[in-house]
């Protein structure tokens, strides 16, 4: 099984616009590393809205691919990697949801776009973000709602 160092559950259903940004280290030998928004409080979800995974391989190319699971895996987006250098990075990652995407940012206060992936399960399900494999440590987790009645689900 994947090795799951982080888990949160979500304080409050998420809507449009709002953000969860996640800030830590990776391992300095890491191979694999992902963030996944899961429709369930479970360590193995059978549904997962976004599947974010960074793969290092042995000559450092670095592959990012975007996936959802809806008991079985759907069909993968393969990007370059834009968002970090390699292991051993510290990192800044936000989430924004909005009413067509996934859209996924470095830094917070100075965002730089790096991926959009667009809904393909209810964001408003989402129960969990999860961090699986190589990750060194957390050092905060920020749930940023920003609820309004044009902006609901």
């Amino acid at each position: 099984m994947t090795e799951r160092p982080f888990y949160a559950v979500l304080p409050q259903q998420l809507r449009f616009n709002d953000e969860v940004v996640l800030k830590g280290k990776i391992k300095n030998n890491a191979e694999i590393f992902s963030v996944n928004f899961c429709l369930e409080s479970s360590t193995t979800p059978s549904y997962i809205a976004y599947h974010f995974k960074t793969i290092f391989t042995v000559d450092r190319d670095v592959g990012v691919i975007q996936n959802h699971k809806n008991y079985a895996w759907g069909q993968e987006i393969i990007n370059s990697n834009t968002w970090c250098d390699g292991p051993g990075e510290e990192f800044i990652l936000t989430f924004l949801f909005t009413n067509r995407d996934i859209t996924v940012y470095t830094d917070d206060d100075n965002r730089c776009f790096q991926y959009k992936y667009d809904h393909q399960l209810d964001i408003g399900d989402i129960k969990t973000v999860q961090i699986w494999d190589d990750l060194d440590y957390i050092t905060e987790v920020i749930f940023r709602y920003k609820h309004s009645s044009e902006n609901s689900i």
